[in-house]
């Protein structure tokens, strides 16, 4: 996993003060990486046009169009004169090597440049970076509208300027910023690399910033492999996954622990479900009741209301239960019941509890939970309740949801809470990963389910709420990645079928 900072800036000059890197390496390097891409795709004279702004993010430009002058076409668009002292250096120099730049101010010289842009082999977004706070001007909206409909290779450095230009790759320069991990930045980013600026990424990270989150990759995770040769199925847990009303959601969460290692998976029905009507596999079975020797249970997926029964059951489980653990999903994470329900569950010794929720349920669960305990508050908590909930806000700030998990994870100490987005936030024990490997195929009803019933598996087996959670998750998005990140026919089936097949 990688470490991800809020505050690049923060860091950057840390190093810098640290190692006594001089004010151009940095930007020397950011231009290399880039470079280097550029030129190893570049098959002939081909034409790179770069759009630079008035900061150090242009000053990359100015720095990555000195390096391939002599390789490519290139033409850079002054959009501003640059006012950081890195930046200006770097136009000096392309000014005194002749790189064509074009001046945006001209009128003539702005219309060379735009009838440039669909004989582009290269654009590079060198506009904004991480910094930049605020609306684009709309003069710079309308040109990025026309950058967006080149058929150029794109590149972002940095960051997509303002998210609105569709970079196909993005360079981070040193570390992983929190920014590229809105749900907004990940529909505009393209592939991101990080690439080192001048020293390795992990003197980089010793300079002393502080990271927010840590970005999982897939060698992070810990699969259920059976690795025992003396093993039985008792050594592998025992999942219960309630069926509500639409006992097909049952079905897919029950399907998926016993596929991910769960050594027995019971389905316990409540009285108004649907589950005749469906073919379910042998390899399930079906209870009244939670089976005695059950070590996960799984609530929520496919009841269309709070389950009165199947809550009381929980609950008379867990204090009967040693070690209890439980995964909460779907409609009962949206019910004003719930917040009495998860204090008396989390105030159980050794309790191991997740949360699925997507943005719109993640936004009406705090708003229950705060109506449930505002009087109880503190002053932080209800600081941060004043805060917009919506699923727009929940998507574009990342940093909102890394202190909502915080603050469900000193509120209730023993549950995590996995936020299903496009980039997937887990909160556990005070800590924030992030799963950046989700792909719009997952898009589907069902690929909920599926999770819930992965994460309760590796709990089954006994498994750390931190590990079930991150591997579940990642095994989810990594395998929809597989499947084709564009596909629009990745069914729950299929997900079983392809990602279980012998």
């Amino acid at each position: 996993m990688f470490p991800v900072y809020e505050n690049p800036c923060e860091l950057e000059k840390l190093a810098k003060e640290k190692y006594c890197i001089p004010p151009f390496l940095m930007m020397e390097n950011a231009a290399k990486s880039m470079a280097d891409f550029i030129l190893q795709k570049c098959t002939g004279n081909k034409t790179v046009l770069l759009v630079c702004g008035k900061g150090n993010n242009g000053g990359d430009g100015y720095a990555l169009a000195r390096l391939i002058k002599n390789y490519c076409n290139v033409f850079v668009l002054l959009l501003e004169q640059p006012t950081a002292q890195e930046a200006k250096t770097q136009f000096q120099i392309c000014n005194a090597l002749g790189v064509k730049i074009l001046n945006a101010n001209s009128e003539s010289e702005f219309s060379q440049f735009l009838k440039l842009i669909p004989k582009a082999d290269f654009i590079v977004d060198c506009i904004y970076g991480t910094g930049f706070k605020g609306e684009l001007k709309i003069e710079i909206k309308k040109l990025i509208e026309k950058l967006n409909s080149s058929k150029a290779c794109k590149i972002a450095c940095d960051i997509s300027s303002g998210l609105l230009f569709n970079a196909d790759f993005t360079f981070t320069m040193g570390e992983y910023k929190l920014a590229l991990f809105s749900d907004k930045a990940k529909a505009v980013s393209g592939t991101i690399f990080r690439k080192e600026i001048g020293i390795s990424f992990e003197d980089f990270e010793k300079a002393g910033g502080k990271s927010e989150a840590n970005l999982i990759e897939y060698d992070d995770i810990e699969l259920p492999l059976r690795k025992n040769k003396a093993a039985h199925k008792g050594k592998y847990g025992h999942t219960a996954i309630f069926c509500g009303e639409k006992s097909g959601a049952g079905i897919l969460a029950a399907s998926a622990a016993m596929n991910f290692g769960s050594g027995l998976t019971s389905l316990v029905p409540v009285k108004n479900s649907n589950l005749s009507q469906f073919k379910i596999s042998p390899s399930l079975m079906i209870s009244n009741e939670i089976p005695a020797k059950t070590t996960c249970v799984v609530l929520g997926s496919g009841f269309t209301e709070f389950p009165e029964e199947a809550a009381a059951a929980l609950v008379e489980w867990f204090n009967s239960c040693k070690n209890p653990a439980v995964v909460l999903d779907a409609t009962i994470l949206t019910s004003p019941k719930l917040p009495p329900l998860l204090t008396s569950l989390d105030n159980r010794k050794n309790a191991k509890i997740v949360l699925t929720p997507h943005l719109l349920e993640l936004s009406v669960l705090l708003k229950n939970i705060f109506d449930y305990s505002k009087n109880q508050q503190s002053a932080a908590a209800a600081s941060l309740f004043q805060q917009d909930f919506s699923v727009q806000s929940l998507a574009e700030n990342p940093a909102l949801k890394l202190a909502i998990g915080k603050f469900m994870n000193q509120t209730f100490p023993n549950t995590a809470v996995v936020m299903k987005s496009a980039n997937t936030f887990i909160a556990q024990g005070g800590e924030s990963y992030i799963i950046a490997d989700g792909s719009p195929s997952l898009a589907k009803g069902g690929s909920g389910d599926l999770l819930a019933g992965l994460i309760g598996a590796l709990l089954a087996q006994g498994y750390s709420t931190k590990s079930a959670c991150i591997t579940a998750a990642e095994y989810h998005a990594h395998q929809s990645k597989l499947f084709g990140e564009q596909a629009f026919n990745l069914t729950p089936q299929k997900f079983l079928e392809l990602c279980f097949k012998s």
